[in-house]
């Protein structure tokens, strides 16, 4: 695949850093295909690419309906000659601090781990008949360890990871790129809430810069931005008894509201 990438699909387009991204690439001669479950703010990202001088094609959906992605991405490959760069950026946090209702592991799952391979999958047998293409799944530092409410998010993100890697093990001879980029803080919907000290917090534009460079870098897997990429290797390396009393000690601290 060119440096240059003129068709390129996107879910979780309506917000964020998936908004941020569509109109990132956004320019004449470049088709987007933007699926996301908001329909009106999807519009009004899709408007702006327009603007830009894109070619926009938008799908209303959830991931995690697997039939309907795949009637999205069979549009949109209907509309282009190929596909360059397919970003599975769809995701969702939820606290699940009682470990005691089975639906919250079971919709995360659905949405940030399967909502991956829905996205991804439909475009694979294209790219192998051409021999390139480049298939992106934005992860999350969640991945790296465990955290008392997060559970399920972190199970999620390393399910995303494990399986990006074999993926990428699989479709390199084919001259397919996999990327994985692990995000820290971004200053999005699922942050706004949190109560506790956020390092290297970036705005979606920020994010969406950062991941471009990834992409066009073609790097295979990427932990940004530079501060939590020191702090959690710190913690990926970390003996567990150490690291639990860590982070007991810092939730501890959040929940007597002591943590700035």
């Amino acid at each position: 695949m060119s440096s240059t990438c003129e068709n390129i699909f996107i879910t979780g387009a309506s917000r964020g850093i998936g908004a941020a991204l569509s109109q990132f690439y956004a320019k004449p001669g470049v088709s987007l295909g933007l699926l996301s479950k908001g329909a009106e703010d999807l519009e009004t990202v899709a408007a702006r690419c327009r603007k830009k001088g894109a070619a926009v094609y938008t799908y209303v959906g959830d991931v995690a309906d697997a039939e309907h992605v795949a009637r999205c991405a069979s549009d949109f490959q209907s509309h282009v000659e190929c596909v360059d760069l397919v970003i599975a950026n769809a995701g969702i946090r939820l606290e699940d601090a009682e470990y005691l209702d089975t639906s919250i592991p079971a919709r995360i799952m659905e949405v940030n781990y399967l909502g991956v391979v829905h996205t991804i999958l439909p475009f694979i047998a294209n790219m192998k008949r051409r021999g390139s293409g480049h298939l992106v799944a934005i992860s999350s530092i969640g991945a790296y360890r465990g955290t008392p409410n997060s559970g399920a998010y972190a199970a999620s993100k390393g399910a995303v990871n494990l399986w990006t890697e074999g993926l990428r093990l699989s479709l390199k001879p084919h001259g397919i790129c996999v990327s994985t980029l692990c995000s820290g803080f971004v200053r999005t919907d699922m942050t706004k809430d949190l109560n506790f000290w956020m390092p290297g917090l970036l705005s979606p534009e920020e994010a969406a810069g950062i991941i471009a460079s990834a992409i066009r870098r073609r790097k295979r897997l990427v932990t940004f931005p530079w501060k939590v990429k020191i702090i959690w290797t710190l913690f990926r390396v970390l003996p567990g008894p150490m690291y639990d009393r860590l982070i007991l000690w810092a939730k501890g601290r959040i929940d007597k509201g002591k943590w700035l």
